[in-house]
């Protein structure tokens, strides 16, 4: 269960460094209220978007890996790919690759559960 936190948590953070970049005004004005306004510059956040999606990324290929099943993590790194090439193209890009990056890992989660843990 603590995998699947911390990749949810990894990928909704993304989501949220991605509505920010988007220009969404409640993220903006939430980042402006907790005293963040500096982080609200294109600069800082592309690539602090960048490594939270490699970083959920990552974590779903651990698990992945050890379960022994790699469909989800290929379908999350899919995701994840069309969510920042979304910041160009499209937001709803963004979001639909958001939530394959999330369902995913909750895939991956309830496929661990249910298999048994692989040989490393």
């Amino acid at each position: 269960m603590k995998e699947l936190v911390k990749q949810c948590t990894c990928s909704g953070a993304a989501g949220f460094a991605g509505a920010c970049c988007l220009g969404v005004t409640g993220a903006l004005s939430i980042m402006s209220a907790v005293g963040a306004g500096f982080l609200i510059n294109d600069a800082f956040l592309i690539p602090l978007y960048v490594g939270l999606l490699a970083l959920s990324v990552w974590l779903l290929h651990g698990t992945a890996r050890s379960h022994g099943e790699l469909t989800p993590f290929w379908i999350g790194l899919g995701g994840a790919l069309g969510a920042f090439a979304g910041l160009w193209i499209h937001p709803a890009l963004v979001y639909s690759g958001l939530a394959a990056l999330i369902g995913s890992s909750v895939w991956d989660h309830l496929r661990g559960r249910r298999a048994p843990e692989a040989p490393r």
